[in-house]
């Protein structure tokens, strides 16, 4: 009983452990074509998306925002 207790323990510990420690949230950068506007999840709307952000987005559909853009996978700037 007391193995299992331990194993449910370290399953719910293990996400939170993982996260980042810098507190800034990622945000990834999606894109609604039906209303033409562009969004991150899990909240909110950026001011300005920059062209050289949205040839990336249109190629990888992976870029994300905390203080500059940067592909989600890799961690790579975009500049």
């Amino acid at each position: 009983m007391k193995a299992a207790t331990i194993i449910i323990a370290i399953i719910l510990l293990l996400p939170t452990s993982q996260q980042s420690s810098a507190g800034m949230e990622r945000k990834v950068l999606s894109y609604n074509p039906t209303y033409e506007f562009w969004f991150f999840m899990p909240t909110g709307r950026p001011d300005d998306v920059p062209q050289t952000v949205k040839d990336v987005y249109w190629k990888t559909k992976s870029v994300c925002y905390t203080d500059f853009w940067f592909h989600c996978e890799s961690g790579k700037a975009i500049v």
